[in-house]
């Protein structure tokens, strides 16, 4: 998923545009919705094919074919104008990633994860093939990953595209003799199979395939067509040609769906309070029932307003709340939260279920300090770099030990001096997310999906660690816990957690949802673990705290500072262009990105204090800001973005790094061909050393000064 590009409409028929999810030869694929309607993919033919009278007739075949037929499995055709001056499909898009976005940047699916991945897209063209149609084009790029399955994200629409003549849109996952069959459908299932176990395209995936599955994979890559089993053939071999679903996704899949899917609940929220530069509206996106569209004489598709799925699941996922051009506010849940302080039992994930009104809690932040030593047991294994993808790092405030978040490992804590991780507090993080560090003591904060007996799936909960005594703390934010054993309303997810500079105050901002009752960041005495207010009542992607009794908080348009004992609105940023920000220590400023600058901004004064220009952001199609970083002292600021340079599909990443120094502005990290590139870069409270997360998803150390390695990665 990308920002919308500048030139990009604002709407597509009845919906609103909130973010690219892909393109390829022929179509574009946006994030949109309509008022009151479910998430959807629009498809927009591009600009020069629209006036190809084979290529719309063709398309519009297959809208008219699709219309009204569903399957569990395949995402259903919502909505078409076939005869206007630019085509469009609308299909529903539940919350989730794409195949190949999440192997893109997670690795290949584990061996648990694709059987439940393998069945689900035979049972889809099992339907479609039941019916007497094929799909023409199954590739991971077409592959939606919901909570609840793996879905074709059409009913096959892009082969229409590519109708006879046309080159194939998609080369590696095409069968040998061409065409759209059932048997075309098969081999695509096969190679497409084969990307998910492998992250590699064509035959040089098989060898990773599981014994389990490489024998059918196999059969179904037969060059002759008629040696292939069918899709039908495939659910039986598969064990679900009864009433066997493919299961749940294994925990660290599902933590990397929910991941996803929060970034396109963001930017649908985003849209809606004027993220991007789009004019006001009101979305909302609710749980209804499934209902049938109808074609109209004119060629285009009315939506039915439901969701379509067979469980439901993915339309209670997909609810996506948004402010309304009246400035309703976003919900959360009210009450008080609890916390928990103590050592998990053996083989109790971290925080587990606190009871509501469980009496007073225990401090977060204890007197014992980094150099106490640490009181988790070290790691068994070591960290893979081919394996593992890191996410961020954070140094403590002695400056001894390193914290990384990353997958398959979870939080790990390094004594960076010796190269050497002493702990691993929690097996596993919210991916995407980083660590944060007390400003005192020695505690790490990180959020953690966790386990509840009531919850079919994990909730993310931010968590504290006191690595001196190795426990853990739980902390809800501003919701309801559970009462016994049983939450009150639809837990919500904590999207990030910081301290206050003095460590008195811990703040949890969570997802947007809920009933209105309270903010979207909650407050906790550190000392007490006792929740002392909440801030925030709209919209709060991302909180830091701006200075002693302030929190800042982006709804990705707009930064506003909050008074934390009265709640007030204190001060407010406008023109942000990215949910990401960054508080200036000890000051009335924020580093905040507007158009392809990054801002230094005096909020109190209302006065730039400082900018520093992306070269090239403003000119690639689809950039992506990654965030900025201020050196303790204040003298440089460090900023990563990156864009897909040929096309979203196949295209190659192109990341760039940039460290200014904030005096004279110039660029350090320009022609220096011995620099580290960096996705995102920690520096050293004493600034002795740079950890750096580089593209490669490696940490590496880095010279302050030179911006040069210092060995070898970590992992």
């Amino acid at each position: 998923m990308l920002p919308l590009h500048p030139h990009d409409p604002p709407a597509v028929g009845p919906y609103r545009l909130h973010a690219r999810l892909g393109e390829d030869a022929y179509v574009r694929a946006y994030l949109a919705a309509a008022a009151g309607g479910d998430p959807v993919a629009v498809r927009v033919v591009r600009a020069e094919h629209t006036a190809d009278a084979r290529f719309r007739e063709a398309f519009a075949r297959m809208v008219a074919d699709a219309s009204g037929w569903e399957s569990p499995y395949v995402c259903r055709l919502r909505a078409a104008d076939t005869g206007g001056a630019v085509p469009w499909a609308a299909v529903d898009r539940p919350p989730g990633p794409a195949l190949a976005d999440l192997v893109r940047e997670h690795g290949p699916l584990p061996a648990e994860a694709l059987y439940g991945l393998a069945l689900a897209l035979a049972r889809g063209l099992a339907d479609l093939h039941a019916a007497g149609r094929a799909h023409g084009s199954l590739w991971p790029e077409g592959v939606v990953l919901s909570r609840g399955s793996a879905l074709l994200a059409d009913p096959g629409l892009e082969w229409a595209l590519a109708d006879p003549g046309r080159r194939a849109p998609h080369p590696s996952f095409v069968a040998p003799e061409g065409g759209t069959a059932p048997a075309t459908d098969v081999f695509t299932w096969a190679a497409t199979v084969s990307f998910a176990a492998s992250g590699v395209e064509g035959a040089p995936g098989l060898p990773r395939i599981p014994l389990q599955l490489r024998g059918l994979v196999d059969a179904c890559l037969r060059r002759g067509p008629a040696l292939r089993p069918s899709s039908s053939d495939l659910v039986r071999m598969l064990g679900g040609d009864g009433a066997l679903d493919p299961g749940p996704w294994p925990p660290e899949v599902l933590a990397s769906i929910r991941e996803a899917a929060g970034r396109q609940r963001e930017a649908l929220g985003a849209g809606e309070t004027g993220g991007a530069g789009r004019d006001g509206g009101t979305d909302s996106t609710e749980e209804t029932e499934g209902t049938h569209g109808t074609e109209g004489t004119d060629g285009t598709v009315g939506d039915g307003g439901g969701a379509g799925h067979g469980t439901g699941e993915e339309s209670r996922v997909a609810r996506v709340l948004a402010l309304s051009a009246a400035g309703l506010a976003l919900a959360v849940v009210a009450g008080v939260a609890v916390w928990e302080y103590r050592e998990p039992a053996s083989g109790e994930g971290e925080g587990s279920a606190a009871e509501e009104g469980s009496g007073e809690g225990a401090g977060v932040v204890t007197d014992a300090a980094c150099r106490d030593g640490v009181g988790y047991p070290a790691p068994g294994a070591g960290a893979d770099g081919e394996q593992v993808t890191a996410w961020d790092t954070a140094f403590s405030p002695d400056g001894d030990l390193l914290a990384v978040t990353a997958s398959d490992t979870g939080l790990m804590v390094w004594d960076w001096r010796e190269r050497e991780e002493v702990a691993r507090p929690s097996d596993s993080v919210l991916p995407g997310t980083g660590p944060v560090f007390a400003p005192v003591g020695c505690v790490v904060a990180a959020i953690v999906p966790t386990e509840y007996g009531d919850q079919e799936y994990p909730v993310s909960v931010a968590t504290t660690f006191d690595l001196p005594s190795g426990t853990a703390a739980p902390h809800l934010g501003p919701q309801r816990g559970p009462v016994d054993g049983a939450w009150p309303a639809r837990p919500r997810d904590a999207g990030s957690v910081s301290f206050s500079p003095d460590g008195s105050l811990l703040g949890v901002a969570l997802e947007p949802g809920g009933d209105v009752d309270a903010g979207n960041v909650g407050l906790v005495d550190t000392r007490t673990g006792e929740r002392t207010g909440a801030v925030a009542p709209a919209l709060a992607f991302e909180a830091e705290f701006a200075g002693s009794g302030r929190v800042a908080t982006n709804d990705g348009g707009t930064v506003t500072v909050w008074d934390t004992e009265t709640g007030e609105e204190l001060h407010t940023v406008r023109g942000v262009s990215h949910h990401s920000f960054t508080v200036v220590p000890g000051s009335d400023e924020v580093l905040h990105l507007d158009g392809d600058r990054i801002v230094w901004w005096d909020y109190a004064e209302r006065a730039e204090v400082a900018s520093f220009r992306l070269p090239g952001f403003a000119d690639v199609e689809d950039p992506y800001y990654l965030g900025a970083e201020l050196s303790p002292d204040g003298s440089r600021v460090y900023a990563s973005w990156f864009h897909v340079e040929g096309g979203f599909a196949d295209g190659e990443t192109r990341h760039s790094s940039h460290v200014w120094d904030v005096e004279t502005g110039e660029d350090l990290f320009a022609g220096n061909g011995d620099a580290v590139p960096f996705r995102s870069v920690s520096v050293h409270p004493g600034g002795e050393v740079l950890a750096a997360v580089t593209p490669e998803d490696r940490v590496a150390l880095v010279d302050a000064q030179t911006l040069e390695p210092l060995g070898p990665p970590l992992f």
